[in-house]
C-alpha cells in the first residue's frame, strides 16, 4: 500500500478493513467538534462533581484516588481513558554539594550529600505508596524505565535485583543518614538534628493534588530521622518558580514532589536519560548548576547518541546509566501512576495508552461526541484542566507545561502522527519515507504500508548536504565544506511530502510554503552558535550534542517536497528514524512568518524565547498568546512589513520572495487585529481567544483543514 496525495491517500482508512466504522463515515474533513472551551479547576474530586453535573466534559489530568475512581466506574453518565505514562518523582536540591552547607547563610542542606540522597531509596516504602496511599492505581518506580514499556520487560532479571538493591530498608536508610550527618558536624539532640545548635530544617515542596499523600508521608519519614520539616502546599503556578529557578545556593526549598508524563509509549528508552542526567535538555537550575558524575552524564549521552551497534552493547550502558543514577540520585523515582482520566459518557478520542487524553497528538482530529458509537458532526466541548496559564508560550522555546500544550497541540499539526497504542508512527502530512541503515543494526520496520527500510554497507552523505551552520553568515555549511575527505553516517531517511503540500492552508489565510521547512532547518543549529542573533548560552550543549551525531540534511526536491536526513542515530524501530522535519517545534508549531515578529525582537534585545535568557536580559520570556510580548511582537510585525524583513535572509531569501513576505505579514496583522494573539498553526482548531484573568482559552474548529475526518478513527475509544 501507498499514502497518496492528500485528495486520496487516506484511502489506508478502508484499506485497513475498517467495515466497523465504515457505516458512519461521513464526507467531512478536519475537526468532528466547531468549538473547545478549557477552564481551570483544579480539584479532582469538584471535576468529578462537574462532570456529573454535566458542567464540563473531560478532566484532562490523571486521577488517582481510589474512591473517586469507584465513583466514576458507578456512574453510567462517565467513562474513563487509563494511561500508564505518569510518574512521580523526588527532586532534590544538591546545593552546596561540594561543601553541604548553603553558601547564603551557612544552613545545612543533607541533600547536598551523595550518601543521604541515597539513604531517600531505602527510607521511602514504594510498595506502600503505590499500594497504600494511591490504593494500587500505582506501581512502584526504581529507576526512568516505566513498567508498562518493552524496555522493562526485556531487563526483567536485571530490575529484579536493581529493585532489591535500592527497595526500602529504613535500618540502613537511618544507619547511613546517621554516619553521614555526624560527619558533617551535626547533633542529634532529643532525637531531632541540629547544626550549630540550630535544627536542621527540610522543606519539602507538596503538590495538591494525589501527590500531596506522597509529600506527606515522605516529609513524615523524613522527620521520622531527625530532621525538621516544613511543609510548603501549592499548585504547578506557586511551586514551579521555587524549585526550577531559584538559587540552590538560597535554600527556599530541599525536596519536591515532581511529576512527569511520557506523551507516547517509549518502545526504546534510550533517547530518555539525556534528559534527566544531564545538562543538556532542561534549562531549571537544578539541572544546569550540577557537577554530573562521568558514568551518569557520559552514558547518558552515549545512548541519547545510540553510541552503540548491537542490543547487547545497548545494555550494558543501560545497566551502567540505571545503577549510575541511583548512586546519584539527584531525582529520585517512587510509582508510576496508572491513573485514569474522567469524561462524559458520549465523549470519544483516540486517547494514548501513555499520555491519557492531554498528550494524544490524535487529539485535535479525534475528538467527538457520539451517538450509538457513530461522530457527531458539531458541538462544544468543555475541558478542565488544574491550571492553565502558567508560562509564557512561543513554538521554540516556551511553556512545557502539559497544561498549555495540549491546546497548543490541535493547533498544530504535524508530519507523523503517534499511533495510541503501540508508539509507532503514521504519517499525516508527509507521505511515505524510506529508510536505510549500515548493514548488522538490529533494525526492523512494522507499517510498511508507508515505511520502507534496507540496509547498506556504506551510507555516503552527499557533499551539497547540510552538516553544520554558519550563524555569522547565516548560510549553511556543506559537507564538501565541513569534510573535504568525505563522511559516512548510520543512518539515512527520505521524507517525501505530497504534491499538495503548498496548498496547506494556515489559520491567518496564508499556505505554506518551503521557507516553514528551511527555517525549522537553521533553527536545529542555530541558538547554540556564538554569533547568532538569537543566541542563547543554554542552547549551545544541546547544539553541540546535536552536532556529534548529525551527519546532514538535504532537500532533494521542493515541489514535492523531498527531505534526506543522514545520522549516526539510530532506532530499534525504522519507523522512529524517519527524520520529521515538518515545522513543529519543541514547544509548538512554527510559521516562518509568525516566528519572524519574535526573532526580530529578540535580536532587537526587546524578547527573548528561553525564561532563560528572558531572565539574563531582564526583558519579558516571549509569549504568543497574552501578555506584554504582544505588543512588542505587534510592533515588530509592523517593522517586519516596512523593512520587507526577512529572518536569516541570506539563506531563507532564497525560499521567500518578497511578494509571500508581505502578504504572508499582512495576513499575520489582520488575523492580530481579530483574535488579540500571535498563535497561528494549520491544525484542525485555531486559537480563537485566551483569557488569562478568566483562566479560559476557546478553540474553534479550522474548517479549511484539508485532511479526512475518519483518517484516525480506527484509534477512537
Amino acid at each position: 500500500m501507498r499514502f497518496q496525495s492528500s485528495s486520496a491517500r487516506w484511502l489506508i482508512v478502508v484499506l485497513m478493513g475498517l467495515a466497523a466504522i465504515s457505516s458512519c463515515a461521513v464526507a467531512r474533513t478536519g475537526a468532528w467538534l466547531d468549538e473547545i472551551v478549557f477552564s481551570v479547576e483544579p480539584s479532582q474530586g469538584a471535576a468529578i462533581a462537574k462532570l456529573q453535573a454535566g458542567e464540563i466534559d473531560v478532566f484532562a489530568n490523571s486521577v488517582g484516588d481510589t474512591g473517586l475512581f469507584a465513583q466514576v466506574k458507578a456512574d453510567p453518565s462517565l467513562k474513563y481513558y487509563q494511561s500508564y505514562g505518569l510518574y512521580f518523582d523526588l527532586t532534590f536540591n544538591h546545593g552546596g554539594e561540594n561543601t553541604p552547607a548553603f553558601f547564603a547563610d551557612g544552613r545545612l542542606n543533607p541533600f547536598g550529600v551523595t550518601a543521604i540522597r541515597q539513604a531517600m531509596h531505602w527510607l521511602i516504602d514504594r510498595n506502600y505508596i503505590a499500594n497504600e496511599l494511591l490504593g494500587g492505581l500505582a506501581v512502584a518506580k526504581y529507576s526512568l524505565v516505566t513498567a508498562a514499556f518493552p524496555d522493562y520487560t526485556k531487563m526483567s532479571e536485571f530490575f529484579a535485583e536493581f529493585e532489591e538493591t535500592w527497595g526500602a530498608d529504613y535500618d540502613k536508610a537511618v544507619q547511613v543518614i546517621t554516619e553521614e550527618m555526624g560527619k558533617l558536624g551535626a547533633s542529634l539532640v532529643n532525637g531531632k538534628w541540629t547544626y550549630f545548635g540550630a535544627p536542621v530544617t527540610v522543606t519539602c515542596l507538596i503538590r495538591e493534588n494525589q501527590r500531596t499523600l506522597i509529600g506527606n508521608y515522605v516529609a513524615d519519614q523524613i522527620e521520622s530521622v531527625g530532621f525538621t520539616v516544613v511543609r510548603r502546599y501549592g499548585v504547578s503556578r506557586e511551586l514551579g518558580p521555587i524549585w526550577q529557578r531559584s538559587d540552590l545556593e538560597l535554600g527556599q526549598w530541599n525536596v519536591y514532589t515532581g511529576g512527569w508524563i511520557g506523551g507516547q509509549i517509549v518502545r526504546d528508552v534510550s533517547g530518555s536519560f539525556d534528559q534527566y542526567y544531564s545538562s543538556r535538555v532542561m534549562t531549571y537550575v537544578p539541572w544546569q548548576n550540577v557537577v554530573w558524575p562521568a558514568a551518569l552524564d557520559d552514558t547518558a549521552d552515549r545512548l541519547n547518541r545510540r553510541d552503540f551497534n548491537t542490543l547487547a552493547e545497548r545494555e550494558e550502558l543501560l545497566h551502567t546509566v540505571l545503577t549510575a543514577a541511583n548512586e546519584f540520585t539527584n531525582i529520585m523515582w517512587v510509582v508510576d501512576e496508572a491513573g485514569f482520566q474522567p469524561a462524559r459518557a458520549n465523549v470519544a478520542l483516540a486517547a494514548d495508552l501513555a499520555g491519557g487524553i492531554a498528550y494524544a497528538t490524535l487529539a485535535g482530529l479525534t475528538f467527538q461526541f457520539q451517538e450509538n458509537g457513530a461522530p457527531v458532526e458539531g458541538g462544544t466541548l468543555r475541558i478542565a484542566q488544574p491550571d492553565l496559564f502558567v508560562n509564557p508560550v512561543n513554538p521554540i522555546n516556551g511553556s512545557n507545561w502539559v497544561f498549555q500544550q495540549f491546546p497548543g497541540r490541535m493547533t498544530g499539526d504535524f508530519g507523523l502522527a503517534v499511533d495510541p497504542v503501540d508508539g509507532l508512527y503514521w504519517p499525516l502530512k508527509a507521505e511515505r519515507a524510506e529508510v536505510t541503515v549500515l548493514t548488522g543494526l538490529p533494525v526492523g520496520v512494522t507499517n510498511t504500508s508507508w515505511c520502507t527500510l534496507k540496509f547498506a554497507d556504506e551510507i555516503k552523505v552527499p557533499g551539497d548536504a547540510w552538516v553544520d551552520w554558519d550563524a555569522e553568515t547565516q548560510t549553511f555549511i556543506t559537507a564538501a565544506q565541513k569534510y573535504p575527505d568525505g563522511i559516512t553516517a548510520k543512518r539515512k531517511s527520505v521524507q517525501y511530502y505530497p504534491a499538495d503540500l503548498y496548498t496547506t492552508p494556515c489559520h491567518d489565510g496564508s499556505t505554506m510554503s518551503v521557507g516553514d521547512f528551511v527555517l525549522y532547518i537553521i533553527l536545529l543549529f542555530d541558538q547554540g552558535k556564538e554569533k547568532s542573533v538569537i543566541y542563547d548560552e543554554t542552547q549551545v550543549v544541546t547544539v553541540s550534542s546535536f552536532l556529534e551525531s548529525f551527519r546532514g540534511i538535504r532537500i532533494t526536491s521542493r515541489n514535492p517536497l523531498t527531505i534526506e536526513y543522514y545520522s549516526d542515530v539510530w532506532y530499534i524501530d525504522a519507523e522512529w528514524a524517519v527524520a520529521d522535519i515538518f515545522p513543529f517545534y519543541g514547544y509548538g508549531e512554527g510559521l516562518w512568518h509568525v516566528l519572524a515578529p519574535g526573532i526580530l525582537a529578540e535580536t532587537d534585545r526587546e524578547l527573548a524565547f528561553s525564561q532563560d535568557k528572558a531572565d539574563l536580559l531582564l526583558v519579558e520570556w516571549t509569549g504568543y498568546w497574552s501578555g506584554p510580548s504582544l505588543d512588542i511582537l505587534a510592533a515588530n510585525l509592523d517593522q517586519a512589513i516596512a523593512t520587507g524583513y526577512i529572518p536569516y535572509a541570506p539563506t531563507l531569501g532564497q525560499y521567500v520572495t518578497q511578494e509571500e513576505a508581505q502578504q504572508r505579514y499582512a495576513n499575520l496583522k489582520a488575523w492580530y487585529a481579530e483574535h488579540g494573539h500571535f498563535s497561528v498553526g494549520t491544525g484542525p482548531y485555531y486559537l480563537d481567544a485566551a483569557y488569562p484573568t478568566e483562566q479560559v482559552i476557546v478553540l474553534k474548529r479550522f474548517d479549511a483543514y484539508p485532511e479526512d475526518s475518519n483518517l484516525f478513527q480506527r484509534f477512537v475509544r
